[in-house]
């Protein structure tokens, strides 16, 4: 679900910003409060509570010693009201509480409730994310709402916006989207920010609002006229509206770059094939190939694209390899059997369906991700149809010249599902493959 970004790393903890003794920040300075130094005190004991029942205890105690004096304007009594709030889980008041203190503070203690928005940011953000797992998309967009109350982020405004829009409140999401880019968030990453404009423009799309989906995209190409994945997407909607003589023009400028990386190879064509324009969709799948012949999307792409282009021939013998490095994906076995079929090769591609059929499972989704560090994600989902027991398989993980150069075997059992599985390699993944499954 998540489009624009993984879940935060490290869960916020709550610590004291203040000594015990006098109050003060790190850089500022608060005026004394009787209340506050008590509550002070005792968030202190939070480093040493060793279990959840015991940080509820103290939170409470802090919040009674704070009660005795919640009206005083000293900034320190809301700053700690919220972090107090934060930790009982009470984030709508938490929320007021930072309001009221961004509203008395010093400039210079302004980091302080920072410190604590982020806090609460990251709270709700985890809580959106393991609601959102749990199927619990109400709780799960009420968090992510909630979050940019504390802090506006572009990853909770579109987690919020792709719940809407699953739920069926397109209305709701396209509000969403548009109050992301109204924030106009200053330390908002590209993918983020991109995101969230395609997000807005295909939602405006699918309630027939292609005139304000077509602004939108040319209003964010007026800041960020080097993204060709927006481009892409604003010819296609200027297709749609009748503007064809546009569309083509940014077609063909785009195809005529060299400077794209194979996965913007991939956007590009991605874009054209949503289009229907199959056969520079084609085109653009075969430059991500020149990139990186060795990844799965690009063949799988590239082979489906001159397909539907009316190019099957030339794309006959790649539709095998898929099938011969992927022998259970339920895909690679299609596009051999339309690829045989469109070029007039009928008996060899019923083969082909005989065959598939005659699997005893089907993998439905084998992707491998790379993530930081070196780190690579593979995982795999498939159908049971006649498998049992516990099963092992073979991956083969090729560099950018298609050499081998790790191989990793899973175990797994034949009614799971499937399996998730991460590798570290020194040497940049351009591929894997998998063998036969044994057990």
């Amino acid at each position: 679900m998540v489009r624009t970004g993984a879940r935060a790393a490290t869960a916020a903890t709550l610590a004291s910003i203040f000594t015990s003794a006098g109050l003060f920040g790190q850089e500022c300075e608060f005026d004394a409060n009787s209340a506050a130094a008590t509550a002070s005190e005792a968030i202190q004991g939070l480093t040493d509570a060793a279990t959840a029942a015991d940080s509820l205890e103290i939170l409470m105690e802090a919040w009674e010693a704070l009660s005795a004096d919640l009206e005083s304007e000293n900034p320190v009594v809301p700053l700690l009201g919220a972090q107090i709030q934060i930790g009982l889980g009470n984030f709508r008041d938490a929320v007021e509480f930072l309001d009221r203190y961004d509203a008395t503070s010093a400039p210079e203690c302004m980091m302080h409730g920072e410190a604590q928005r982020y806090n609460g940011w990251v709270r709700l953000y985890n809580q959106g994310v393991t609601a959102y797992s749990a199927s619990d998309n109400e709780a799960a967009l009420d968090a992510f709402m909630l979050a940019n109350d504390f802090k506006p982020d572009l990853r909770t405004y579109s987690n919020a916006a792709l719940l809407q829009s699953q739920m069926g409140d397109n209305a709701g999401a396209i509000e969403t989207y548009q109050a992301a880019l109204a924030a106009d968030i200053p330390d908002a990453d590209a993918e983020s920010l991109q995101g969230a404009v395609r997000g807005l423009g295909d939602m405006l799309v699918v309630e027939g609002r292609g005139d304000e989906a077509i602004q939108t995209y040319a209003d964010y190409l007026a800041r960020y006229p080097d993204d060709v994945v927006i481009q892409i997407q604003y010819a296609g909607v200027l297709a749609d509206q009748g503007q064809t003589d546009e569309s083509s023009a940014i077609y063909a400028e785009t195809l005529e770059r060299t400077d794209l990386t194979y996965q913007q190879w991939l956007e590009v064509g991605v874009g054209f094939y949503n289009a229907q324009n199959f056969s520079d969709g084609a085109t653009a799948f075969g430059r991500a190939r020149e990139g990186n012949p060795y990844n799965k999307e690009a063949m799988e792409n590239y082979v489906n694209a001159s397909i539907q282009s009316g190019r099957p021939g030339p794309v006959i013998a790649l539709a095998d390899t898929l099938k011969q490095w992927y022998p259970y994906d339920a895909l690679a076995h299609q596009l051999h059997f339309q690829a045989l079929g469109r070029a007039d090769m009928n008996e060899r591609a019923m083969e082909v369906m005989g065959e598939e059929q005659q699997l005893p499972l089907s993998v439905t989704f084998a992707q491998m991700a790379a993530a930081p560090n070196g780190r690579y994600i593979v995982q795999l989902s498939f159908t049971n149809r006649s498998a049992s027991g516990t099963l092992q398989i073979t991956f083969e993980f090729v560099d950018a010249g298609g050499q081998v150069v790790r191989e990793e075997t899973q175990t797994f059992e034949a009614d799971s599902g499937g399996f998730t599985f991460e590798i570290q390699s020194d040497v940049p993944l351009a591929g894997f493959r998998y063998g036969t499954i044994e057990g």
